[in-house]
């Protein structure tokens, strides 16, 4: 950094807020509501500021071509430069990891400027000896008190400033809109609003929500019962029905053999029939549409490095920031370890356990996490799984917000309800808990299908800031 002149400022911190939000859509977002245009010190700063905060409130992208046309109305755009200085900008910034760095260093600055100028002002006060020196005492406190309380990093939240939407940890207006949107929605489609991702099951959509953001989803079961498949399933569902992105973090196979099965998954083709070759031209021909969609997928595969909970949420992290990934699955958390010397096997899984709904809640995205059960589910009359059965650690039960398990009665007699899957939501701290949902399961294609032929209830279509993108990455030719 530069050394600074005059009032506390920092050119490059402004410039690399800046750029973040003209090249990145949620640093716009973030930026626009933790900070004013006053913590800007340079007048140009101030001005692209003022426009970038404009267009997020009206729900439109910050980029580099609506921000320069904003500047240009009000005969602005000379002013700071012109497009070549917002096109420096962008390429100026730094990772967007960092905003919020970026963002405290603005503040602390605001701060320091705007203190020290209360303090001068405060000091030609008292210079001019005033009759009562008390009451100009009480008005710098008193401004102080409330500058310091703008800037604090207080975590703290009143439940009014919760109901009004002002530190909402979800959505920025006020709690009551929200609630009377969802009876709106009842009145008009007669049926339950839903605030999470669908899983696509009908069974479980229209009973209750359990890729809720912030929720910590365990699937379990014991091996060849279906859990990777399941989460396969849903991955699927979240990609190609909601076109939302999903990372999936595989410890137990390869990418390529995850894309594999993706591909049975769509085409109903047996995986033994693809890893073999023995494929009719028909099969070749599903298979090639099938992978001209999966190209087009946001669906991002990890399977290398990501072996300990701390590389796990590094990545993760970068997958939010990035992708904007609206469900992360790991696959599976017993093969997950703490990266450090752990008193017991219990120990290690209960730290990955907690850090797990950890992040879930600071990225505020469903995690869903395929988890083994232990033998004791084999040595029980009719098999069905119990809580108890989580392996390696009852702190699993603790920290998760949802537990499903998944049993096939055809595993065991395979005249017993052959192709079909029973799935026990054991667990729901939000919702209700369903002791038995039965789906249909081609073992061959990996595909789990409901029973129920009617439309699963919808999400509500969101306000155009939560459901549209905004800033396309590719949207202007100055960007590419």
């Amino acid at each position: 950094m530069s050394a600074n002149t005059g009032p506390p400022h920092s050119k490059e911190s402004e410039m690399m807020v800046l750029g973040c939000m003209l090249s990145n859509r949620h640093s716009h977002a973030s930026s626009a509501s933790a900070l004013e245009s006053s913590d800007f010190f340079f007048d140009e700063h101030k001005l692209i500021f003022q426009v970038l905060r404009r267009l997020y409130r009206e729900e439109k992208p910050g980029e580099i071509h609506l921000t320069a046309e904003e500047l240009k109305k009000n005969d602005h755009l000379q002013a700071i430069g012109g497009v070549a200085y917002l096109t420096a900008l962008a390429q100026f910034a730094g990772t967007s990891a960092h905003i919020h760095e970026y963002i405290e260093i603005l503040k602390a600055k605001s701060f320091n400027r705007q203190a020290s100028l209360l303090l001068e002002e405060a000091k030609k006060a008292f210079i001019s000896d005033p009759p009562d020196p008390n009451n100009i005492a009480e008005k710098v406190h008193r401004r102080l008190h409330d500058l310091g309380k703008r800037y604090s990093n207080s975590d703290k939240a009143s439940i009014g400033e919760i109901l009004t939407g002002a530190k909402s940890r979800t959505d920025p207006i006020p709690l009551i809109e929200r609630i009377e949107e969802r009876q709106h929605y009842f009145k008009i489609h007669k049926k339950p609003f839903m605030t999470g991702v669908p899983t696509g099951f009908i069974e479980i959509d229209n009973e209750t929500t359990i890729l809720e953001e912030t929720n910590l989803v365990v699937v379990a079961a014991r091996p060849a019962m279906g859990k990777t498949a399941f989460a396969i399933n849903i991955a699927n569902h979240v990609c190609s029905e909601r076109k939302k992105a999903v990372g999936i973090f595989s410890l137990e196979m390869g990418a390529d053999q995850l894309v594999e099965r993706f591909l049975s998954l769509r085409t109903g083709i047996p995986g033994e029939k693809i890893k073999r070759g023995s494929l009719s031209d028909m099969d070749m021909m599903r298979i090639k549409e099938q992978e001209s969609f999966l190209r087009s997928a946001k669906l991002f595969i990890h399977d290398q490095n990501c072996g300990t909970i701390g590389q796990i949420v590094s990545k993760a992290k970068s997958l939010k920031e990035e992708e904007d990934v609206s469900l992360i699955i790991i696959d599976y958390l017993q093969l997950l370890n703490a990266g450090g010397h752990a008193e017991s096997r219990q120990y290690e899984v209960a730290e990955i356990s907690r850090k797990l709904k950890l992040l879930a809640m600071e990225i505020r995205t469903p995690i869903l996490c395929v988890s083994q059960l232990s033998r004791k589910v084999e040595e029980r009359q009719g098999h069905r799984p119990m809580m108890s059965d989580l392996r390696d650690s009852g702190q699993i039960e603790q920290d998760s917000d949802v537990v499903i398990f998944i049993q096939r009665p055809d595993y065991y007699d395979p005249l017993d309800k052959p192709g079909m899957a029973e799935l026990i939501v054991a667990k729901n701290r939000n919702g209700g808990t369903t002791p038995s949902i039965q789906l249909h399961f081609d073992g061959k294609s990996g595909k789990f299908s409901s029973q129920i032929k009617e439309t699963p209830r919808q999400t509500r279509p969101f306000r155009q800031y939560r459901a549209e993108p905004l800033f396309e990455e590719e949207g202007h030719p100055l960007l590419r």
